[in-house]
């Protein structure tokens, strides 16, 4: 449902909740711009290419192009949607010294390194030195920081209520406001040469409560993929019945509740992981 749609729907309803209202007041900030700046998650697309092109004779300029086209398609696809693009920004994990190993020497500990790995961090490479010479400074990257810390911080920075964040993560749906997913998923359809037919994941809309929901629910979770554990025995089902429904002071009470029935040093573990897994410094 793109953010127009979502405030049409939340409009026919005489009556919201509180957590609807504050959606709908955001909604309609948002839209109240003329053009959208776009702050794209940029590393699964240097991955998409990088693994497109594994195995094939490596031609980086051919790969770089392939990396900007898939950016112009998806600007042009949210063009199309009704949303002008003003601006692109693309944002890149390249940090060698992450925050996060403090609180965890874990952190992402599950990841070995192999050939696309090393093809995707040289490609990224680059790629922002591409980016850097014809587009001055529209990139960011960090030595501490990844890009999905970058980027919160860039809208509390610099944001004026315009950003659309695109990305195909879920941990930057924490963040208050308008997201496009670019994953591609099949339609079910397969076109005049028989190949299945893909569409982007597209629009969501992240209210503040839906934020404070999702980083709950990934404190419960835990994320395999950076190898962070969350209370034994409660996955996504789980941990979404739990915090269904209820206040910010309730979610959070809810997450104590669970750490300190898990046991063991519950504290410790809780703000190790809050400050592994919370986007919203």
């Amino acid at each position: 449902m793109t953010p127009r749609q979502e405030l049409e729907f939340l409009s026919n309803f005489i009556k919201l909740s509180k957590n609807e209202a504050v959606k709908r007041d955001c909604l309609e900030s948002f839209l109240s711009h003329d053009s959208f700046d776009l702050l794209i998650d940029a590393d699964s697309i240097v991955y998409n290419v990088a693994h497109f092109w594994l195995g094939k004779e490596l031609i980086y300029s051919d790969m770089i192009e392939d990396f900007h086209s898939q950016v112009r398609a998806i600007a042009l696809h949210i063009e199309e949607q009704g949303y002008p693009v003003n601006g692109i920004r693309t944002f890149f994990t390249t940090c060698t010294n992450n925050f996060r190993l403090e609180f965890s020497k874990d952190y992402k500990g599950n990841r070995e390194r192999n050939e696309l790995s090393d093809l995707v961090h040289s490609l990224k490479r680059q790629v922002i030195e591409n980016i850097e010479f014809s587009f001055s400074d529209f990139c960011e990257y960090s030595e501490e920081l990844e890009a999905d810390d970058l980027i919160p911080l860039y809208i509390k920075n610099r944001g004026r209520g315009n950003e659309i964040v695109v990305s195909i993560d879920k941990d930057l749906k924490q963040i208050t406001g308008c997201h496009f997913d670019y994953y591609k998923k099949k339609t079910g359809e397969v076109d005049e040469w028989n190949n299945p037919i893909k569409e982007y994941k597209g629009f969501t809309f992240t209210s503040p409560s839906e934020g404070t929901e999702l980083l709950g629910r990934l404190l419960l979770e835990g994320d395999t993929v950076d190898n962070i554990k969350g209370v034994k025995g409660i996955g996504k089902v789980k941990a979404k019945k739990l915090l269904k429904d209820r206040s910010e002071y309730g979610k959070f009470r809810k997450v104590v509740e669970a750490y300190i029935e898990e046991g063991g040093d519950w504290k410790e573990k809780l703000t190790v992981n809050y400050h592994l897994i919370n986007l919203i410094k």
